[in-house]
């Protein structure tokens, strides 16, 4: 038997992607092509509109390709969109409900069909399997307890739950006995982290001793939460690496009140500065809405004006739309679609040329940068520094393969990623 997956949206989604992958492999099958397919897994994500009418249009495409397969739909969408979904696949698997998809995939598959969505995280300790790759993503905390106005995310992935100390760090050393070279810690707000009084830098430094693992990251820092104390622990932390992704989303406080952030800029702004003095070298990047409603064009020109003092090394932006439960939906003076699209166009140009600069200042400097997979360049591998950057480097005259950990020359910058050559001395 086989399967074909298909993810859309965050690290987390992937993750949980992986979990399910691990299960269907544990029950025999293999990964195969979408036409070959016997089952079909659909991950979805509901953080923007288009994001979400995303399965949908999967779904109706994979139909037409492959009408023998069993289709399961899975993820944020499918948390509240259930019975919606239920029309077009066999089996809906929300977000909390994966260990439940592992009592029932046992079942023969001629009664795969059903809704699995349920309004409590199950199980939140259970340990699923890992795909064997370089890099293991770790679930630290579920769910999120800010609601912030424009979001979804409390009603798809629920409340907080931190997981136990214990059964992360007996995850991280089974993935590193597996190959890992490297963990992502997961959580929409790993600040939060909090299991029998360990906090987030008391998880930080455990996994920091744990033998073979080369590399740490985490995502997601609320900015609110952020603290002096962890910005000096990532330093003093040797496999923390020098990268921190902290969501601004605008640079206007009035907006950031009706966002319910419960920071200012000018906090948001001292944050950085502590990321900063402990990790001079380090990289930051963030995240921006714009056109939330009631938003001014005085309030976007100050976004643009943090975005021009911060230079983040990097940002996602996108256009604000209304989420199903989210409270802004609510709100009066909706932005234009017109008046969103040009001010997404302006932020990203902006960004573009911000992102070139630092990025300028990597050219003919040496990082440690851990092989990921093969490029899409023939001949080709490619990797991660410390700062979170990609590389590509030739692989014509050598033989790296994945997880290998080398120094790298940059020779070259890109767009979006730099070239680079192994230093042989």
């Amino acid at each position: 038997m086989k399967y074909y997956i298909k993810t859309f949206g965050c690290q987390m989604n992937e993750r949980d992607s992986e979990k399910v992958e691990s299960i269907l492999q544990e029950n025999g099958f293999e990964k195969s092509s979408l036409k070959e397919a016997d089952i079909i897994i659909v991950n979805s994500c509901a953080v923007r509109e288009k994001s979400e009418k995303k399965i949908f249009s999967e779904i109706g495409r994979i139909k037409n390709i492959n009408k023998k397969a069993k289709i399961v739909a899975m993820g944020c969408v499918a948390q509240i969109f259930s019975q919606k979904l239920s029309k077009i696949s066999d089996v809906v698997l929300g977000t909390t409900s994966i260990y439940d998809f592992k009592q029932y995939f046992n079942k023969d598959l001629k009664d795969f069909k059903g809704i699995f969505v349920s309004n409590q995280i199950i199980n939140p300790d259970y340990i699923f399997g890992h795909l064997k790759k370089p890099t293991a993503y770790i679930d630290i905390i579920y769910g999120c307890n800010n609601f912030c106005t424009y979001c979804v995310v409390p009603y798809t992935r629920l409340r907080e739950i931190s997981r136990s100390y214990k059964n992360i760090l007996q995850e991280i050393n089974n993935v590193v006995e597996n190959g890992a070279k490297e963990v992502i810690l997961l959580g929409q707000n790993v600040n939060s982290y909090n299991f029998d009084g360990i906090n987030f830098i008391r998880l930080l430094e455990m996994i920091n001793k744990i033998d073979k693992l080369k590399r740490i990251r985490f995502v997601t820092s609320h900015p609110k939460d952020f603290s002096e104390e962890l910005a000096r622990a990532m330093s003093q932390l040797d496999k923390v690496c020098e990268h921190l992704h902290l969501p601004l989303q605008s640079g206007s406080d009035r907006i950031l009140k009706l966002m319910r952030r419960k920071y200012t800029f000018k906090d948001f702004a001292k944050k950085v500065e502590y990321f900063r003095k402990y990790n001079p070298k380090g990289s930051i990047t963030s995240d921006i809405i714009v056109g939330f409603p009631m938003e001014t064009e005085n309030d976007f020109k100050q976004t643009v004006r943090a975005l021009e003092e911060i230079k983040f090394d990097e940002i996602y932006s996108f256009k604000y739309s209304n989420r199903p439960f989210a409270k802004a939906s609510l709100m009066p003076n909706q932005v234009s679609e017109e008046e969103k699209a040009q001010r997404l166009s302006f932020v990203q140009n902006l960004q573009l040329k911000i992102s070139e600069q630092i990025n300028k200042s990597y050219f003919g400097s040496i990082h440690e940068v851990l092989i990921e997979s093969k490029a899409k360049i023939s001949n080709q591998m490619q990797g991660r520094t410390r700062t979170n950057k990609i590389v590509n480097i030739n692989n014509t005259y050598l033989s790296l393969q994945e997880g290998d950990i080398v120094n790298v020359k940059i020779t070259k910058v890109n767009k979006h990623s730099f070239n680079g050559e192994i230093c042989t001395n």
